[in-house]
């Protein structure tokens, strides 16, 4: 039989009451670590759904500039795929398998503002995109501050997150305005081409998409004011005789221009 030599100190095991012990502090613990490891991974899940739909709102600016008018609320993640890196899948639907809304302001038309809705909170819905498109219910939306939930009055549905404790933080909204795009980038302008020559020449108009127009031919001595263009229009002159390459090319700026050809060459006023 072996003994423990004088001096040797003895081995022992857990009591079961020791063992109880242990395990009561760990699911205490548990239950004070867990709650707050949630709210931090729902702090970092808003954080970058806020990220997410801010590009978003960059994309739809993007969309507005080359295709000058806004996404539609149908069919909005895949025109803005276009401009992003990711699918229209994932525009659509957050992190938390929830789909995101994208709202137009019918205030006017083409619309002056946009809204990407997000809810971070599986049982917190959102509303049709179609029904916040009414002027006065988007408005309310708009004015809502971060922090809070929108009025009733915009859709009876905010009074379930209401319910909620601290639901307005899984709320997500990005703002999009239109108008200083309109105001900077839609205003038209004109351009008057002369034919100072006796011979025919001829002009393209290519838009800021990269659709072009048909070339089409000016008489010795004739003029002609092309309205109606925008900033990032392209004007394409030709030279008598040779319509298939570009003699002079101009790209619309800030301001109409008017282009005289000599016989010789285009010349801009």
């Amino acid at each position: 039989m072996n003994r423990p030599r004088p001096g040797q100190p003895l081995a022992r095991a857990f009591t079961l009451i020791e063992l109880i012990g242990v395990l009561a502090i760990i699911a205490i613990l548990a239950g004070t670590l867990a709650p707050n490891v949630l709210r931090s991974l729902d702090r970092a899940a808003i954080r970058a759904e806020r990220t997410t739909a801010e590009k978003i709102g960059e994309q739809a600016l993007l969309y507005l500039r080359q295709y000058r008018t806004p996404p539609t609320m149908t069919d909005w993640a895949s025109q803005l795929a276009r401009f992003a890196d990711l699918s229209p899948a994932d525009l659509r639907t957050n992190s938390r398998g929830i789909d995101r809304i994208f709202v137009l302001d019918n205030a006017a038309n083409p619309a002056p503002r946009a809204m990407v809705i997000s809810s971070m909170r599986r049982g917190l819905p959102l509303p049709p995109a179609y029904h916040l498109a009414n002027p006065t219910r988007f408005s309310e939306v708009w004015d809502t501050p971060d922090g809070r939930l929108p009025p009733a009055t915009s859709w009876s549905g905010w009074n379930t997150w209401a319910g909620v404790a601290n639901s307005a933080d899984y709320l997500v909204i990005e703002r999009i305005n239109f108008l200083p795009v309109y105001a900077t980038e839609f205003r038209s302008f004109s351009v008057t081409i002369n034919n100072l020559d006796t011979n025919l020449v001829a002009y393209r108009v290519t838009d800021a998409s990269g659709v072009a127009g048909a070339t089409t031919t000016l008489p010795g001595g004739g003029s002609v004011i092309l309205s109606n263009l925008h900033t990032h229009d392209r004007i394409d002159l030709f030279n008598p005789g040779n319509f298939s390459t570009v003699a002079y090319s101009y790209i619309l700026s800030d301001t109409g221009k008017t282009f005289d050809f000599d016989g010789t060459q285009w010349t801009p006023q």
